[in-house]
């Protein structure tokens, strides 16, 4: 069984409901479920930068790119959703250890456009669930469980519990819960590190790019 039907099956199973063997089960509740589960998921990928979601690569230049104002290259970035979540959320005209960060740039839809002859983005990658933490596991269960509430079991009183235990009281702004805990664990198990420590970011190009 792959690693999103489990990642289902367990927050369905924190609703009281059987799981699922497929997004293609022929029923309601994997028919709703397949069309909330991605969405749900990359929705907590944007909204923290989590360390251990996050990726560098040097872009290539593209010929495709539509310049426009004052800029003369385009860098395409990957693809927003399939695995790109967000960002970039830093921009470096260089792939040498400690680059700093240049603002000479605009993002335009996939493109990064600037005059630079060098582009590395640091950004938010949508990683395969076998590679989670656990904190982010815990997270995405009951995220999934108070998403499926609903419009699997009609019950609003579940759907007010998990999302409490996702998110914490509404006086936490959806920053207490799992949440909250997740990105302490996160920010405890990841220290600051320079741009490329441990890792050559041309043999990265190369072979596609940080995993």
């Amino acid at each position: 069984m792959s690693s999103n039907i489990i990642m289902a099956s367990r927050a369905l199973a924190r609703l009281g409901e059987p799981a699922i063997t497929s997004f293609e089960d022929d029923s309601d509740t994997a028919e709703k479920v397949a069309q909330l589960y991605e969405p749900t998921i990359l929705g907590l990928f944007a909204r923290h930068h989590w360390h251990f979601a996050k990726a560098k690569l040097q872009l290539q230049e593209d010929g495709a790119a539509e310049i426009v104002n004052e800029w003369t290259r385009g860098f395409l970035m990957p693809a927003l959703e399939t695995d790109r979540v967000a960002g970039p959320h830093q921009v470096f005209p260089s792939a040498q250890r400690g680059a700093a960060v240049t603002f000479d740039y605009e993002v335009s839809d996939r493109w990064i456009l600037t005059d630079h002859s060098v582009i590395v983005i640091e950004y938010t990658k949508r990683k395969a669930e076998s590679t989670w933490p656990g904190y982010f596991i815990n997270l995405a269960v009951e995220a999934l469980a108070c998403v499926f509430a609903l419009p699997v079991t009609e019950n609003q009183s579940k759907e007010a519990f998990h999302r409490a235990v996702a998110y914490g009281s509404p006086s936490e702004k959806g920053e207490g819960g799992l949440f909250g805990m997740a990105i302490a664990d996160d920010t405890k198990s990841n220290p600051t590190r320079s741009l490329i420590d441990d890792v050559d970011i041309m043999t990265s190009v190369r072979f596609g790019g940080y995993r």
